[in-house]
């Protein structure tokens, strides 16, 4: 976790650190009054935890490595053209049902097969896997066809990171750079004309729907007959 030179150096200041100073330092980082300056032995120990924690799903160290990656998109890329959160219904859908071997037919769904609402809250809850696997089987076939399928538009690159609510289940938030070459500087000025907000317009109402009932009727219109 250090390099050849200073290895000699880094492993007498961790050798000489009691449990005591560990424990204060612990207790300082806590209340935010840990200073770099307060104790060089910390200081090193902290690197040496951040390069180690980097790569611990979920730690801290992680999701900070994951904001300098998404730093460097930004300063490659530009600004991101979109945000989105993603939070799937897992207690109303019938898919983690299914993963969680309940006797299922996908392609024969009523209503009352699904069960009382506590009845599937308590099989979500005794099943975290087969949510898992729910909540990466839909994440995977949104990017799929929303993102790389072209309904956005191109699209130059995407990010995104996932995080757990207080019940435990999962979202994702997602940036999306839109391949275009217009700045945000560019853009603020474009919105000014009036045949740039018409297309704006319509390029949201494209891909922003709130119902599936015209997305079916063009469907079936372009069925062939």
């Amino acid at each position: 976790m250090t390099s050849r030179p200073y290895f000699q150096q880094s492993a007498h200041l961790l050798e000489s650190l009691s449990s005591a100073d560990i424990a204060t330092a612990l207790v300082n980082i806590s209340k935010g009054t840990y200073s770099k300056v307060a104790d060089q032995r910390i200081n090193t120990l902290m690197k040496h935890i951040k390069i180690v924690g980097g790569h611990v799903m979920g730690s801290s160290h992680s999701r900070s490595a994951l904001r300098t990656k998404i730093h460097s998109l930004c300063f490659y890329l530009g600004l991101p053209s979109l945000f989105v959160t993603i939070n799937p219904a897992d207690i109303h859908s019938p898919v983690p049902l299914y993963f969680a071997s309940v006797d299922l037919d996908l392609d024969k769904i009523l209503p009352e097969a699904l069960g009382t609402s506590y009845e599937r809250v308590k099989t979500i809850a005794t099943h975290p896997v087969a949510t898992a696997k729910f909540f990466n089987c839909l994440i995977k076939t949104i990017l799929k066809s929303l993102v790389l399928g072209g309904v956005l538009g191109p699209t130059k690159a995407y990010f995104g990171t996932v995080e757990n609510q207080g019940r435990g289940s999962l979202h994702l938030h997602l940036l999306i750079w839109l391949n275009h070459e217009f700045t945000p500087t560019q853009l603020k000025q474009q919105i000014q004309n009036e045949d740039f907000r018409q297309k704006l317009v319509q390029y949201l109402e494209d891909i922003i729907k709130e119902d599936l009932d015209q997305f079916r009727s063009n469907i079936q219109s372009s069925a062939p007959i």
